[in-house]
C-alpha cells in the first residue's frame, strides 16, 4: 500500500498570509489539527498545527521581557507569539512524502520526527495529505477482508506470514483444517511464536490457532475466535 491509497486527494490548505482567526476557523469547521501552508506559487512552505497555536500569547502565561540587545531570535519569538498571520506563527519545516511512498516508510517517517501529518506533493505540487488516522483506518479495512475456504485461508495466513514476519515456507508449515490453523517450525522463541500466532488470528474467518515449536516448547494451546474475528 502506498501513500496514494490512503491519502486525502483534496486537503485543505492555507496561505502564509491567511489571518490567524481565520485559519482557526477553517481548522475547526473541518474538525482537523492541522493545516498545510502554501506560498505565492503553490507551494507547500509550511504547516500551521495545534501546537503552534497553543504558543502565542494569548493563551502564555506571561510575555517575554526584551533584552538589552533583541536580536533575530527575539523577534522570530515575538512574531510566533504574537503574529497575525499565518505565516508568522507557522512551522517552517515541513516533512512530506511523494504518492508513492510505501505506508510502512511513510509510518517509520510520522515516529521519528513525531508529526500526526504528512503532506503529499507530486511534482512541488501538494495533492494529498496523509494523517495517523487515515493509516489506522487503512489496517482496519484491510484486517477486515474474508477470505472463504480452507485453502484460501492459508494461503492468506502464508502471505501474511511472509510479508509481515518474513518467515517462508521453509520456515514454518501452515495447515488449516475447518478454519482451523496449525503453523509448526524450529520456533524457539516464546515473542516469535506469540507473533505467528497474532498474524495467524488477524486472517478474517480464521476461528483457531495452534503454534507447534519442533523445538523449544510446548504446543500451545488453540485458541477460538469469535466469528467476527
Amino acid at each position: 500500500m502506498l501513500a496514494k491509497d490512503l491519502m486525502t486527494t483534496k486537503p485543505v490548505s492555507v496561505t502564509v498570509d491567511t489571518l490567524i482567526g481565520k485559519a482557526i476557523g477553517t481548522m475547526l469547521q473541518h474538525a482537523i489539527s492541522g493545516l498545510p501552508v502554501l506560498d505565492d506559487k503553490g507551494h507547500v512552505c509550511g504547516i500551521l498545527t495545534e501546537g503552534d497555536l497553543l504558543q502565542r500569547s494569548p493563551l502564555t502565561l506571561s510575555r517575554q521581557v526584551p533584552p538589552e540587545q533583541p536580536d533575530d531570535a527575539f523577534y522570530e519569538a515575538y512574531l510566533l507569539a504574537n503574529g497575525t498571520t499565518v505565516g508568522d506563527c507557522m512551522t517552517r519545516t515541513v516533512h512530506s512524502v511523494s504518492p508513492d511512498m510505501p505506508v510502512a516508510k511513510l509510518v517509520m517517517l510520522m515516529r521519528s520526527q513525531n508529526v500526526k501529518r504528512l503532506p503529499v506533493i507530486d511534482q512541488d505540487r501538494l495533492v494529498g495529505i496523509v494523517s495517523r488516522r487515515d493509516v489506522i483506518r487503512a489496517i482496519s479495512s484491510g484486517r477486515d477482508r474474508t477470505a472463504r475456504g480452507d485453502d484460501a485461508l492459508r494461503l492468506a495466513v502464508v502471505t501474511r506470514l511472509r510479508s509481515e514476519l518474513g518467515l517462508g515456507p521453509d520456515q514454518v508449515d501452515v495447515k488449516v483444517r475447518n478454519a482451523l490453523v496449525e503453523v509448526t517450525g524450529e520456533l524457539a522463541s516464546q515473542a516469535q511464536r506469540r507473533a505467528i500466532h497474532v498474524v495467524a488470528e488477524s486472517v478474517a474467518g480464521i476461528e483457531g490457532v495452534v503454534i507447534v515449536p519442533l523445538t523449544g516448547g510446548i504446543p500451545a494451546a488453540p485458541r477460538c475466535l469469535s466469528p467476527a474475528g
